[in-house]
C-alpha cells in the first residue's frame, strides 16, 4: 500500500510540473499574440518613410540610415532619380559612396537645393570670387577640398614663393570633370 501511495504522489508531481510548464507556455504565447495585434496598426518609423510634400524649398532634412540603404536608393526616394546620388555624397562629405553606416544620419537637401548643387557639380568653369582659394573652390565644385591639384593642373596656374597656387579674383578657371 505504501508503494501505491508513493507512485500516486510521484505521478501527481510529474503531472503538476507538466501542467505548470504547459500553463507558462500558453501565457507566453498569449502575450506574444496580444503584442502582435497591439503593435500591428501602430505607425512604426524605421527611417524608410519619406514625406516629399512636407519638404520645403531650401530645407535640409535629416535621414537615419537603415540596413539596405544606398545613396542611389535614397536619391531615388527623395529626388526620383538614382543618378543624383553624388549630391547626397557631397552634402554629407562621404569619401566612399559605397559605404554608408546603419544608424548614421544623412543630410538630405530639398529637391530645389539638389538641382542647384547638381548644376554646381557639373559646371566646367568657375568665376573666382574674392577670398577664394583652390581648396575652397574644390570643396564647392567637387565636395572635396583635397582635389584642388586637379584644378591647379588643368589651369596651369602660377605659384607664389611659398608654393601655393596663384589665383586671381574675377578670373574664370576651368573645372575638369
Amino acid at each position: 500500500m505504501a508503494r501505491k501511495k508513493k507512485a500516486f504522489f510521484d505521478n501527481l508531481q510529474n503531472n503538476w510540473a507538466s501542467l505548470m510548464i504547459g500553463a507558462i507556455i500558453v501565457i507566453i504565447l498569449g502575450l506574444l499574440v496580444a503584442n502582435f495585434f497591439t503593435n500591428r496598426n501602430k505607425d512604426i518609423d524605421n527611417g524608410e518613410k519619406i514625406d516629399l510634400t512636407g519638404q520645403e524649398e531650401g530645407k535640409v532634412e535629416d535621414y537615419k540610415v537603415v540596413r539596405g540603404d544606398s545613396l542611389s536608393k535614397l536619391a531615388e526616394k527623395y529626388y526620383g532619380d538614382q543618378q543624383l546620388w553624388p549630391i547626397l555624397a557631397r552634402e554629407n562629405k562621404i569619401a566612399n559612396p559605397n559605404i554608408i553606416h546603419v544608424d548614421s544620419t544623412l543630410r538630405v537637401p530639398s529637391k530645389d537645393q539638389a538641382m542647384k548643387i547638381k548644376e554646381e557639380m557639373t559646371q566646367t568653369t568657375y568665376k573666382v570670387a574674392q577670398g577664394d582659394t583652390l581648396f575652397i573652390i574644390a570643396e564647392k565644385m567637387y565636395g572635396d577640398g583635397s582635389k584642388w591639384p586637379l584644378i591647379s593642373s588643368a589651369n596651369k596656374l602660377g605659384r607664389l614663393p611659398n608654393g601655393n597656387p596663384l589665383v586671381f579674383a574675377d578670373s574664370t578657371i576651368k573645372i575638369p570633370r
